[in-house]
């Protein structure tokens, strides 16, 4: 019987021993998981701490700027006042000294004198600033959270994105990692028509026929662009020459010819070319100098970020059907400064 006993005892004390190895392996896979969960917490909230801070310079920027304006008005002001002070001093001390003098001091150059105190008009300054234009408002923290993880989710999609050389139009120059494109033709009629930019565009080597991809270009310092996604081929399904009126320009960038693209046009007109005789125009509070790209194939939408906003959704094409495999799309235009696509790491 004590053999029997001790022959289960040790069998339980091997299985104590299993057990002590299977804990210690789930503590060290728990610390391990905690680590980089960790790294991402701060990560995460490091990141909405330099978008406060960005936020925050922002603001006190806007605020140096109304301050200095409005130290320029008064200062001109009180420029203006004293020199009136100076010159009402003066005339003051001359009639005062005609007064005391003898009688030739009096009469002596009088109709000018008396011209001069006649139609001597105190200028009251002009409106001077008393209250702010704008009065600091708080930022909408949930509001900026939702945006903030919105972009994070769609970054998780972030692909590797090249262009492809053999679809570079002759006016285009990439670069040796093509990654990036530059407009090196001739100068364009200004403003340039829009039709005269379709051939300076340039196609992604990838082609997406299911799934979700984002990726990234930065556009900082440009004047002109147009970016987003076409069809495979990226050819237009009709001639242009058929339509010789500047508003169907618009016809050969929208869905219905196979672009889902948004661009920037003369400097400050921010436009999606949707199925509409005309772009619609856009509002940019901050001018984006990085965008962000959301193809969602399943879903059949294409969407854009403004990512030097703190990822602000800039306009989404959605619910469409796409009968063919998509591509991106890069349109640097006739300015000469370069679209640069940003590595996923970056």
């Amino acid at each position: 019987m004590f053999q029997e006993s001790l022959k289960k005892l040790r069998r339980d004390q091997q299985e104590a021993e299993r057990l002590k190895g299977v804990i210690r392996e789930k503590r060290t896979s728990w610390k391990n998981q905690m680590e980089p969960e960790r790294h991402r917490i701060q990560t995460e909230f490091n990141q909405l701490r330099r978008i406060l801070d960005r936020e925050e310079q922002r603001e006190l920027k806007k605020l140096e700027e109304e301050e200095r304006k409005g130290l320029s008005i008064i200062e001109k002001a009180e420029g203006e006042l004293i020199h009136q002070s100076q010159s009402l001093t003066e005339l003051i001390s001359d009639l005062e000294r005609r007064c005391q003098g003898s009688t030739v001091d009096l009469l002596q150059d009088v109709n000018n004198v008396t011209k001069r105190s006649e139609f001597w008009t105190l200028r009251k300054p002009q409106a001077l600033p008393t209250k702010l234009k704008s009065v600091f408002r708080a930022p909408d923290l949930k509001r900026m959270l939702r945006v903030f993880r919105e972009l994070t989710d769609v970054q998780s999609y972030w692909v590797d994105v090249t262009l492809n050389p053999h679809t570079a139009n002759l006016n285009l120059i990439l670069s040796k990692n093509r990654r990036q494109v530059r407009f090196v033709g001739a100068k364009l009629s200004e403003p340039s028509r829009l039709e005269e930019h379709y051939n300076c565009s340039v196609l992604g080597s990838q082609h997406f026929s299911s799934g979700k991809y984002y990726w990234e270009v930065d556009v900082t310092k440009k004047t002109a662009w147009i970016l987003g996604v076409c069809s495979n081929s990226g050819e237009p399904t009709f001639s242009f020459n058929q339509y010789p009126h500047q508003q169907n320009a618009y016809s050969r960038f929208q869905p219905q010819s196979g672009f889902w693209v948004i661009g920037l046009q003369h400097k400050h007109e921010y436009r999606a070319y949707e199925d509409s005789s005309t772009s619609l125009l856009l509002s940019m509070t901050v001018p984006p100098r990085r965008v962000g790209v959301f193809l969602d194939y399943e879903a059949g939408t294409v969407s854009f970020y403004n990512v030097t906003n703190h990822g602000l959704p800039i306009y989404t094409f959605s619910k469409y059907y796409f009968p063919t495999a998509l591509c991106p799309y890069f349109n640097p235009c006739s300015c000469a400064v370069p679209m640069t696509l940003r590595r996923p790491s970056s």
